[in-house]
């Protein structure tokens, strides 16, 4: 029987992502692995606050808003053998001020959209966006209001409202409400816009690239409203291109201190900085249970890392 971050190791969005996405890198994940069992078993078993920490890491992903302070939390734990406090990976790792801007976005759309009499959003929307920033932007991005554009605007709520109650069990009632009501808006707008670049771009995303714990969550947020209010698909935001790299960097800046201390070795030919001494002291010294979650650390990100890399490259090599 395997181990949970075997599992995880092994799986189509860490080392089996850059097999099944690009067909390279095919003996990467059985390497890994074989690395990682063979510190686990110097490492094994792990008492219930290591446990724990190991739980943290396996949550934690390259697409996370809270990346950077996540790994450096993350090194302290290991470092303290304690799990950290705050919420680590996906939904767990959302701040009340992060939800307040998902709720502005949610109940500036609602109160956009037409009503009998008045509606109750203007009431929520002081308290998220008291000097109507996200109001002013999104009211901008939509323009004046077609039936058309009310459609999309719903069917966008809905996918929001997926993420603002919590994940729905799969057989749940709030499940196949969702679905159904998503499909109903979806027939809908194929009247209109039978076919509109826009619903098909959504319909691949679904509830998805929406999670709010996404670090381009916004973005994608926008993206989708300024296509509503122009009636075609990234008319004003187009593709930057560079994302990948962009976060694959960042992330270097904190892999490569860890693994220094892995290695048992400063950073060779480069000025160290203050974020490797601090990654460093937080790490403190090596024990087998250490090195064994140090390892998992960079190895899980590792790995999307490399599929986030190469999948920029394709995407540039194709525009």
């Amino acid at each position: 029987m395997s181990e949970e971050w075997e599992e995880e190791i092994l799986s189509r969005h860490r080392w089996g992502r850059p097999f099944f996405w690009f067909k390279t890198d095919k003996e990467r994940a059985t390497e890994e692995h074989a690395h990682l069992k063979k510190l686990w078993e110097s490492a094994k078993p792990l008492d219930e606050s290591l446990k724990a920490v190991m739980d943290q890491i396996l949550a934690l992903e390259i697409c996370n808003w809270n990346l950077e302070e996540s790994i450096e939390v993350l090194c302290a734990a290991i470092g303290a053998k304690k799990p950290a406090r705050q919420g680590i990976g996906h939904v767990l790792s959302m701040t009340e001020e992060r939800w307040k801007r998902i709720w502005s976005y949610y109940l500036t759309l609602r109160n956009w959209l037409p009503c009998e009499g008045r509606s109750g959003y203007d009431v929520l929307l002081r308290m998220c966006d008291f000097d109507r920033t996200i109001q002013n932007h999104i009211e901008r991005l939509l323009g004046d209001r077609i039936e058309l554009k009310e459609l999309y605007v719903e069917r966008l709520c809905l996918c929001l409202e997926f993420w603002l109650g919590g994940l729905f069990e799969q057989e749940s009632a709030q499940m196949k409400a969702h679905e159904n009501a998503v499909l109903a808006v979806e027939k809908e707008i194929k009247k209109h816009d039978p076919e509109g670049q826009i619903l098909i771009s959504m319909e691949f995303d679904g509830d998805g690239k929406l999670n709010p714990c996404h670090n381009k969550a916004f973005r994608r947020y926008d993206i989708i409203i300024s296509s509503i209010g122009t009636g075609t698909w990234r008319a004003v935001m187009p593709m930057k291109g560079s994302d990948g790299f962009e976060r694959a960097d960042t992330l270097e800046k904190y892999l490569s201190p860890i693994e220094s201390w892995i290695h048992g070795r400063r950073k060779e030919g480069e000025e160290e900085g203050e974020l490797f001494d601090r990654i460093h002291a937080s790490l403190g010294e090596q024990d087998d249970a250490k090195l064994f979650l140090a390892s998992l650390l960079v190895s899980l990100l590792r790995s999307q890392q490399l599929a986030a890399r190469k999948l920029t490259e394709k995407r540039k090599q194709k525009s």
